[in-house]
């Protein structure tokens, strides 16, 4: 006479039900990271539209000017420099036509915010943070 057993519960793989107790508790599930937010302290502050005008001379107008002429928006001979002149107004209508094709928007050449914020002007000037 045969005589036919059960399965033992405790073959085959650990479920929650036949785990041994190690005391740890089982970790969640890794959560993607969401991405830092871009640190604005490293990017120059918009200075406001009338901060560009003819006779002006900044590090800000030279760190601008450079970034456009790394995006490819600098289009002269004359290079880059700290003292605001029509080759930047240039460069930076320019850039802002990439943002705003068709005209849908300000092309003049005179640095708006929303433009100035996607060009990206590395800080030149002390952090508000630092200060004091």
């Amino acid at each position: 006479m045969t005589r036919t057993t059960k399965p033992d519960p405790d073959d085959g793989p650990p479920t929650k039900h036949n785990a041994p107790d190690t005391g740890e508790t089982p970790s969640a599930p890794a959560t993607p990271e969401t991405p830092p937010a871009p640190d604005h302290s490293l990017y120059e502050p918009y200075p406001g539209a009338s901060f560009f005008h003819g006779g002006r001379n900044s590090p800000i107008v030279q760190a601008m000017a450079y970034r456009l002429f790394q995006e490819g928006h600098w289009g002269t001979a004359q290079s880059p420099g700290p003292d605001w002149t029509n080759g930047h107004k240039r460069a930076f209508a320019a850039f802002q036509h990439t943002l705003r094709p068709k005209g849908s928007g300000d092309t003049s050449g005179i640095p708006d915010e929303v433009a100035w914020d996607q060009l990206h002007v590395p800080r030149v000037t002390p952090n508000p943070k630092e200060g004091s």
